[in-house]
């Protein structure tokens, strides 16, 4: 990483990598109570009792108020960098996610409870919505929510890892501390039909609420001991900033705007824009799928219990088995094969396993697909991303990596979900094979645009040297 502090030497990198360890844990257990929250929210937001499930437009209308929200709490959390630094900006958003989570599952305990006279009976007419009850909204803003906090946390946990450790570091830690988040993930679904059965919908936003205020404790006490041991991320920043203040150099009328930082980072480091690019496409091509899979599953399944818990077994065979991959494969595949070479040939699994489905889709063959690129993201997309990141500085690592993680992942489900909105009220709702259709597509432009990213990705030799191309 970047900030490898003088004061650390190389025989005293104990502490690094306790510090790393922790983090790592902060993050299995942000992972181990999303997979509760998903499956709780996406249950009652298909449910066609107190949800949506008997509206087609509902599911890709919500995702495209993701983008939104998304932006909004990007907006925060710069404020919080800029004025607190990266430990507080994690813990206030933690927190704040934590404390958001808990309200949505006493909301939700409430319409379990018999309330419905007073969430369900009483409606307001909206535009494109059409009768709109106050359950109704609390699930509608508890989805959009449940969308969007995930990559806001785990991009900045991954920022403290990607700045305390060396690139050598890395390359060999990486994929073990992605395996230890699928591996919490896998044990979450692992038990959560026996959890639904015991505490209800309710109480699993209860515990994805309690793990997440756990795991920013954990997170705290990873950045508490980079600032005793002298190898905070953010002290290089400070250094700089102080330089500046002494010298009046940055005696400016005002900060840069998020809009024109951004701008002005991307152009700096073009790995950025290119790495925008690939994830906004990546997330429209799995959201389509995702869309899918959700759309033939509450044909097939009607109970909303019985579908959270199909749901959480789905994710927990997705993060068995990318868990398997970043622990046994992954380490020996990095070895061997050049980063480059995994970025060209990545987009071609998926690819293979949607034309499978283009003759007669079902929901096994929909749902394999998906798990196929969800088992290529969480296993080796996401540790090739940060990858990217280590020799990178402290705006690129932690602002830019927000920017990427948070706006453009939900940029890239909204944006497809508003086109897929606007089409189906343009031209009535889509069927399987439109759908089929515009996965493909979607499949084809992520590949080219992981082809460019690839471009800028440094050979074997080069990530030795701890190199990126700076200019193409």
């Amino acid at each position: 990483g970047q900030m490898q502090s003088n004061e650390v030497s190389m025989n005293s990198r104990w502490p690094v990598k306790k510090s790393a360890f922790i983090m790592s844990l902060s993050m299995a257990l942000h992972f181990f109570g999303y997979e509760f929250s998903r499956s709780s929210i996406l249950s009652l937001f298909t449910s066609k009792t107190v949800g949506f499930g008997d509206s087609s437009w509902a599911f890709p209308l919500a995702m495209s108020c993701v983008s939104p929200l998304s932006f909004l709490m990007l907006l925060g959390y710069g404020r919080e960098l800029g004025l607190r630094g990266p430990r507080a900006a994690l813990r206030n958003s933690g927190l704040f996610c934590a404390v958001f989570l808990c309200l949505s599952g006493v909301g939700v305990s409430l319409l379990g409870a018999g309330a419905e006279g007073l969430l369900s009976s009483s409606s307001v007419s909206v535009p494109i919505f059409g009768d709109m009850t106050p359950s109704k909204a609390l699930i509608w803003a508890s989805f959009v929510f449940q969308n969007s906090y995930a990559h806001l946390l785990y991009t900045q946990q991954w920022s403290f890892i990607g700045s305390v450790l060396t690139a050598e570091e890395g390359a060999t830690l990486f994929s073990a501390i992605a395996g230890l988040s699928s591996l919490s993930s896998t044990a979450a679904g692992a038990i959560l039909s026996i959890t639904v059965d015991k505490m209800g919908l309710a109480g699993l936003l209860g515990v994805a609420g309690t793990t997440l205020v756990v795991s920013m404790i954990l997170a705290d006490a990873a950045y508490g001991i980079s600032e005793i041991y002298n190898f905070d991320p953010a002290e290089d920043k400070k250094r700089k900033k102080k330089e500046k203040d002494e010298s009046g150099t940055s005696n400016t009328p005002k900060e840069m705007g998020l809009i024109a930082k951004t701008r002005d980072m991307f152009l700096r480091v073009p790995v950025l824009g290119a790495l925008f690019n690939e994830v906004v496409s990546f997330q429209s091509f799995a959201t389509l799928l995702n869309i899918w899979m959700v759309t033939m599953l509450k044909d097939v399944i009607s109970d909303d219990a019985e579908r959270a818990a199909w749901m959480g077994k789905f994710y927990s065979y997705v993060n068995g088995v990318s868990g398997t991959f970043q622990f046994v494969f992954l380490p020996i595949f990095l070895k061997r094969v050049d980063v480059k070479v995994i970025w060209r040939i990545l987009p071609f699994i998926p690819l293979c396993c949607i034309l499978s489905t283009q003759v007669q889709p079902s929901l096994n063959l929909v749902a394999f697909s998906f798990f196929a690129a969800k088992v290529m993201d969480y296993s080796i997309r996401n540790v090739l991303n940060e990858m990217i990141y280590v020799p990178l500085d402290f705006d690129s690592r932690y602002l830019g990596k927000e920017i990427i993680g948070v706006f453009g992942n939900r940029f890239g489900k909204s944006g497809i979900s508003l086109l897929l909105s606007g089409l189906g009220y343009a031209f009535g709702s889509f069927g399987t094979q439109e759908l089929s259709r515009l996965t493909a597509v979607a499949s084809l432009t992520w590949f080219s645009f992981a082809f460019r990213l690839s471009s800028y990705i440094p050979k074997k030799d080069e990530v030795a040297a701890g190199s990126i191309k700076k200019e193409k």
